[in-house]
């Protein structure tokens, strides 16, 4: 059942999560373009705008009925995408851009890798010069997502959010820090809490909308696959998340929980037909062997690549899908945001509830518990699937924004409280790369008395807007913003 959008709205309520940052970025960013084109594809493929009433610069009407797989590699953004022109649907590729000189700028004109694009999509609201054409000259639609596509969602974070992998060079001092040193950190502080709410307003805006087209309990459920498999595997979980919906997976989980392991692992390419006889899994393997060959002898693969360098064993694939299972197996017989929401009903302090949220979780037993590949030595002593970091991830990450964004769609005053004072009360995730070079950045030499869940959100926010694109912190409006802002408070503050 939907559990959002079949309810009928009571009147609006004072909300309690900010937006005075995301109206900052409005004004700041006009006239430009700070956004990646992995937001872009991110809102393509999660289809985070109207698709009743597209219309091509040529006045044809479409209708998408698939976004295509997302191409990780060299080619066109999306391939095999399914999209309906009058009453023609067409097979093909789909190209994304931020702009349409972007076709000509990366030579797609005369490459004759994209002659199957059926469709150029780009954040743009008034139609080219000219349209694209392919290699051999074809001219191709174009669809002005600009026209359509919610602004406050290309702060989205999910899978256009800042990648740990990619920061490599030292951002050394900001500006921002400077200003904390002559204003004070509280200042610097609240725009940076202010950043996190708007970050969890977005990602609660994301949930809401993918509800609106796939029910609210596979919304949840994409993005509790797509967190598991953070950061290295996110987009291969939530494609799984996609493949085998959360209708079917409550079938499977009710019959036999091993079962939905054995349908999470033959999906990701990861359940070999055999083993050789003297490993320890053989005993767990011939169990999912016999009950794939006995309810899932259908089932193919998905084509994944699951690249290991430099990903923890911990953290490899075959764990993250079983502590998934395992989870989902769990909460099955009441239904994952039933579940969830029976924790806010407890009516507990903050601390109770998150220990609430992080019993749901099974503990490290079983086969995998004990190993990190098949045919892999024995750990030395069990680690579960999902380890506690990642469990308050998922808390911060997917339970919080999901209830956030039932809240706001029911008008729930009082779950939002909860909601908020949750946020307010997580304590800090572990080892975020991108944290620890943001953290001297913004605030110089003398740190916040507390950093937590929600300041660590807020300097992920702001990395991404800002610092990411610009490390020399040239002509950055948040400067100006903070400047003013530190001396007014100074101003009012008097002698």
């Amino acid at each position: 059942m939907d559990h959002v959008t079949q309810q009928i709205s009571p009147p609006r309520y004072e909300t309690l999560f900010s937006d005075s940052y995301l109206r900052f970025v409005s004004v700041a960013r006009e006239g430009t373009r700070p956004v990646s084109e992995m937001v872009i594809q991110a809102i393509w493929y999660d289809q985070l705008f109207p698709g009743d009433a597209l219309v091509t610069t040529a006045g044809q009407a479409i209708h998408i009925h698939s976004p295509g797989w997302w191409n990780r590699s060299e080619g066109p953004d999306f391939r095999g995408a399914q999209i309906q022109f009058g009453d023609t649907i067409r097979s093909g590729d789909i190209e994304i851009h931020l702009d349409h000189a972007a076709w000509k700028q990366h030579g797609h004109h005369r490459d004759p890798r994209y002659d199957q694009v059926l469709l150029v999509v780009v954040l743009e609201t008034l139609p080219p010069s000219s349209q694209p054409v392919t290699s051999s000259g074809r001219a191709i639609p174009c669809l002005l997502l600009g026209n359509y596509v919610d602004t406050a969602l290309l702060n989205l974070p999910e899978l256009g959010e800042p990648d740990e992998d990619r920061i490599g060079t030292p951002l050394g001092r900001g500006y921002c820090a400077a200003i904390a040193e002559a204003h004070g950190v509280d200042r610097v502080r609240d725009f940076v809490t202010h950043a996190a709410e708007s970050r969890m307003l977005a990602k609660a805006r994301a949930i809401r909308e993918r509800a609106e087209r796939a029910g609210f309990d596979q919304a949840v459920y994409e993005s509790f696959m797509t967190a598991c498999g953070y950061a290295r595997y996110k987009q291969h979980f939530q494609l799984m998340a996609r493949q085998l919906p959360y209708e079917r997976v409550v079938q499977l989980a009710r019959n036999d929980a091993f079962l939905l392991e054995a349908a999470f692992l033959q999906l990701a390419g990861l359940l070999p037909e055999t083993l050789p006889e003297a490993t320890d899994g053989v005993p767990h393997h011939t169990r999912l062997r016999g009950l794939y060959r006995e309810h899932l002898s259908g089932m193919r693969s998905l084509p994944l690549a699951w690249k290991r360098v430099g990903v923890r064993p911990n953290n490899y694939p075959e764990r993250r899908l079983s502590g998934a299972a395992r989870f989902l197996a769990r909460t099955a017989r009441t239904g994952l945001w039933e579940t969830i929401e029976a924790v806010w009903r407890l009516n507990a302090d903050t601390l109770k509830q998150r220990r609430a949220f992080e019993d749901l979780f099974p503990v490290g037993i079983g086969f995998w518990a004990e190993h990190c590949t098949w045919t892999g030595q024995r750990l030395k002593k069990p680690v579960a699937t999902l380890g506690q970091s990642r469990i308050r991830a998922i808390v911060g990450n997917v339970f919080l924004p999901a209830t956030l964004a039932y809240a706001r769609q029911q008008c729930d005053r009082k779950l939002e409280e909860q909601v908020f004072a949750l946020f307010r009360s997580l304590p800090k995730e572990p080892g975020n790369r991108i944290v620890h070079v943001m953290l001297p950045r913004v605030f110089g030499p003398v740190l916040p008395k507390r950093i937590d869940f929600r300041l660590q959100q807020g300097l992920l926010q702001i990395y991404q807007d800002w610092c990411e694109s610009n490390p020399s912190c040239r002509n950055c409006p948040v400067i100006g913003h903070l400047d003013r802002e530190g001396k007014a408070a100074i101003g009012a503050a008097g002698p």
